[in-house]
């Protein structure tokens, strides 16, 4: 209807703003603003002939007055927190925008509260500068809705039960379920058509667990740090968009797949002793409990969002970059000294060391995983990078070959390893069998 934001059209046919999949005819959107007017303005009574002439001037008549007219739309949506209309003029037509101020913020008369979420966050982050980083972000991110932060927060724990995607709920109700995307892997983010989703104000992704050097992860980077890009709806043509969206991450994986120096996330262990398995475990089910039940009222959210609205962020607080040495955590550390860059000069240290010149394909992956604390996916690369070459060899008359990587200067012939200055060496010495000899082209 004219003046609210109930549809729109294009190319003679109507959507509800809500539901721009489908289609409507003129009929449908009549009988259902019918309805809907009964519903929402009891106390309004319309002769049926004042009914014609609304539907006449809103969907037939052509004139200037934006208000009296359902809109024709472009085809766009677009997220613009704090922009309380659901229309978004441009050119004659309109976006739609995505975005709908929760429910608890027409509230009044609430104070500043955090309530039991404080308890929870005190026993959920066990260290304190951990747990003021994190709230520095959440509280900017809600004081600057209009924009976003360009780091996401990412919390890891070994064990399950620790609380994680209660603390993402938290979150959520703080931006609104109805503005939140809560998915369960990244594969609808990265994956072709995610307008949906690049169209929400808060993204949570929980059991991250991607490859190093994945194309989601290099998608990822795009969307944690960039406001344009290009995203696609069935159906339709992709269209440059302007996306807002805040990234908040969980896993049970060790995030090694995140590169050295990485400044889009900050990694946080919450391995406490709380878990499901720990031996604080009722304690915090408990506590878990209660937040969920203090979730469910609006005034108590009102309370914590008025606490974080009012919150001063330390003065070392940056939403646009990480100080990835001022800023890291242990688990920071950890998964930067694991990175791949490090695990490939580490693995060239350890073949000098042992004088190995010479190493099976099995071999690659047992000491990257053993010996390095690394990913078996990174292995991939980490031989030719260091300058090596992969050979097939076969032995004992069999009809299949063994993967063999030779370091470079180095090659096998008849069974055996030559090298530089007359070296030679017997390849049983890497296989254990008793004959060994390399695969004719």
């Amino acid at each position: 209807m004219g003046g609210l934001p109930w549809y729109v059209r294009k190319d003679s046919k109507y959507y509800a703003v809500d539901r721009l999949n489908v289609k409507l005819s003129k009929d449908d959107v009549m009988r259902a603003c019918l309805i809907r007017v009964k519903e929402e303005f009891e106390e309004v009574h319309c002769e049926p002939e004042i009914l014609k002439e609304v539907f006449r001037r809103t969907m037939e008549a052509k004139h200037f007055d934006r208000d009296q007219a359902i809109p024709v739309w472009s085809g766009g949506t677009v997220c613009q927190p704090r922009h309380e209309d659901r229309y978004v003029w441009r050119d004659g037509m309109v976006e739609i925008n995505t975005w709908k101020t929760p429910d608890y913020r027409n509230l009044k008369d609430v104070k500043a509260d955090f309530g039991v979420a404080e308890h929870f966050l005190d026993v959920f982050f066990t260290r304190k500068e951990e747990r003021e980083k994190f709230l520095d972000w959440l509280s900017w991110s809600l004081q600057h809705e209009e924009d976003k932060p360009a780091w996401a927060p990412l919390f890891y724990s070994e064990t399950k039960g620790s609380g994680k995607s209660t603390l993402c709920k938290l979150v959520a109700r703080l931006f609104g379920d109805e503005n939140t995307a809560v998915l369960n892997s990244v594969d609808k983010l990265t994956g072709r058509f995610n307008m949906s989703v690049l169209n929400r104000k808060l993204v949570i992704s929980e059991e991250v667990n991607l490859r190093a050097d994945s194309a989601q992860g290099n998608a990822l980077k795009t969307y944690i740090t960039e406001t344009d890009t290009v995203s696609e709806r069935k159906g339709l043509d992709a269209e440059g968009i302007k996306q807002l969206c805040c990234f908040l991450f969980t896993t049970n994986h060790l995030p090694l797949w995140i590169e050295a120096e990485d400044r889009r996330y900050y990694l946080v262990d919450v391995d406490h002793n709380g878990h499901a398995a720990g031996e604080g475990a009722q304690e915090f089910a408990e506590l878990v409990g209660a937040l969920h039940e203090f979730m469910e009222d609006d005034r108590n959210i009102a309370a914590l969002h008025r606490a974080l609205m009012e919150r001063e962020q330390s003065p070392d607080f940056n939403a646009k970059t990480l100080n990835v040495v001022e800023d890291a955590t242990p688990l920071m550390k950890r998964v930067h000294g694991a990175s791949e860059a490090t695990r490939k000069a580490m693995l060239r240290e350890y073949l000098a060391e042992q004088g190995i010149h010479a190493l099976p394909e099995s071999d690659v992956s047992r000491i990257v995983k053993g010996e390095l604390d690394g990913n078996i996916s990174s292995t991939k690369h980490l031989m030719t990078e260091l300058g090596w070459s992969k050979d097939k060899v076969k032995w004992g008359g069999r009809n299949f070959g063994k993967s063999l990587w030779v370091e470079k200067h180095y090659w096998a012939d008849r069974g055996k390893l030559n090298g530089p200055e007359g070296f030679e060496e017997d390849l049983t010495k890497h296989f254990k069998r008793a004959e060994i000899e390399l695969l004719s082209d």
